[in-house]
């Protein structure tokens, strides 16, 4: 029992980490891949987005799908669908090819991020929950940071089309030993049943608000598209939440968040962690490139303290949180994340870019310090039969965080920079010569700094108010206060 927990523990956290890795690996390798695939800018801008939007109106359904009926087959499943598509996007011939293609890996994702958190909290004992998330959690930061590092480097000395075929040997290796080595375990709860309109009604909610979120930029908030999507999201969440009241096998529990304040901040928390944190490594890997024009393996590089940080961190703050409870340790690693946020604020325009590196650490230490007891929180918040959903709302979080941030940079950058001259910059990485331009651009990436770091501090505040004391948690949490 021992050993097969830490083989739990290792197959879920490669799958989870090629699941991260590939939400902004591809970002640095944009600029390549539109010129090879001669993709326009209103394609190759779906690239990234349908892989987050996929997985945003999917994920709370897989995971109660795998309350259900189990786990194991769907993890391997997600394995499997995520594997063929980065085998066909190596191949893609044109941006809608890969567009496709990417909503695929996308779906795999879902499964495998729906899954893979259930998997380690229903094997591992209570004690030892933090630790094991710590452990699986620092793999999903790792791949979100690390993903431009590794993406940069592959495009300076490879092709983008490598950025895809990696996952293919990994992902066939991870569905043989998976297979063997993986348990059936049957679902504590088969007599309830799926809630297909529940699913819909979501799906519904966030493919129209994602959409929102995604065009408003381009075609401005009031036009007719973006209006007729938010009343649409509107409508489908009003009608959800009546629907799901009244469900005698609701696809969520509203009662988690109503009735549990450690579920319900936690996640909130999270949220507004993701949000943060995808907007700025994104910026800042443009502002390099672009702005300073430094290559994409030296940009590489300068991202690379924030993702060792975290990596080393997470781990024990996982371990630390076991012993002494979660809601100090993720209150002060969101603000260190904010007080790094505006130190660089202050280092990108008044210093050399030496003095980046500083605030990388000092990021990735917060990351580190908020993730693994986060995440222990809100599994821990939940009986074992709703395992599955709590893990699919964590992760739609991570999602739906990302996407808000893309279109919060978008938002903020067009407030300083014309589109005409944003979006080159944005989709084929452009030098920027206009001096007044890269003015505007600094100034737009400061403002942006100052509300990731209010951001971060919303999340503190919700870290430290949502209570002390989570459902099923046996800490001292005296200690923690």
């Amino acid at each position: 029992m021992v050993r097969y927990k830490w083989t739990v523990l290792i197959i879920t956290t490669i799958g989870v980490f090629m699941s991260s890795l590939d939400a902004s690996i591809v970002n640095i390798a944009i600029p390549s891949l539109s010129r090879d695939l001669k993709t326009s800018f209103e394609v190759v801008q779906w690239i990234p987005i349908i892989y987050l939007l996929v997985q945003a109106v999917t994920l709370i359904g897989f995971g109660r799908l795998s309350d259900l009926k189990g786990r194991k087959l769907f993890f391997l499943f997600g394995i499997f669908l995520f594997t063929f598509a980065s085998f066909f996007s190596t191949f893609a011939a044109s941006g809608i090819i890969l567009v496709i293609f990417r909503a695929i890996q996308g779906l795999g994702s879902s499964f495998i991020s729906a899954n893979a958190p259930s998997m380690i909290t229903d094997i591992f004992p209570r004690e030892e929950t933090g630790k094991a998330l710590g452990i699986n959690v620092a793999t999903i930061y790792l791949g979100l940071i690390i993903g431009p590092v590794l993406g940069g480097i592959i495009v300076q000395f490879s092709t983008w089309r490598l950025i895809f075929f990696i996952n293919v040997p990994i992902g066939f290796i991870l569905i043989i030993v998976g297979w063997f080595k993986l348990r059936k375990v049957n679902p504590g709860i088969k007599e309830e049943r799926f809630d297909i309109w529940g699913t819909l009604l979501f799906m519904s909610f966030l493919v129209t608000l994602l959409l929102a979120l995604t065009i408003a930029n381009l075609v401005g908030w009031g036009s007719i598209q973006v209006i007729l999507l938010l009343i649409i999201s509107t409508s489908s969440i009003i009608l959800f939440i009546y629907i799901e009241s009244k469900a005698k096998y609701p696809l969520f529990k509203l009662s988690l968040f109503r009735r549990n304040r450690v579920f319900s901040f936690a996640n909130f928390a999270a949220l507004f962690n993701y949000t943060a944190i995808s907007g700025v490594s994104f910026l800042l890997s443009i502002y390099l490139q672009s702005i300073l024009g430094i290559s994409p393996a030296i940009t590489a590089l300068f991202l690379l303290p924030t993702t060792i940080t975290m990596a080393s961190i997470a781990p024990l703050s996982g371990r630390f949180s076991d012993k002494w409870g979660t809601r100090i340790l993720t209150t002060l690693g969101m603000v260190i994340m904010a007080i790094g946020y505006v130190i660089l604020s202050i280092f990108i325009r008044f210093l050399p870019i030496i003095y980046i590196l500083i605030t990388q650490f000092v990021v990735g230490f917060g990351i580190g310090l908020f993730s693994s007891p986060n995440n222990s929180a809100i599994m821990n918040a939940v009986e074992p039969k709703d395992h599955g959903i709590a893990a699919g709302t964590l992760s739609t979080m991570r999602v739906v965080g990302q996407s808000i941030s893309v279109a919060l940079l978008s938002a903020i950058l067009t407030l300083f920079i014309p589109l005409s001259i944003l979006n080159p910059i944005l989709s084929n990485s452009t030098l920027l010569t206009d001096p007044t331009a890269k003015q505007e651009f600094i100034i737009g990436m400061q403002i942006l700094l100052i509300v990731s770091s209010i951001i971060c501090f919303i999340g503190a505040f919700l870290s430290y108010m949502r209570g002390k004391k989570a459902l099923n948690d046996n800490i001292d949490f005296k200690k923690a206060i």
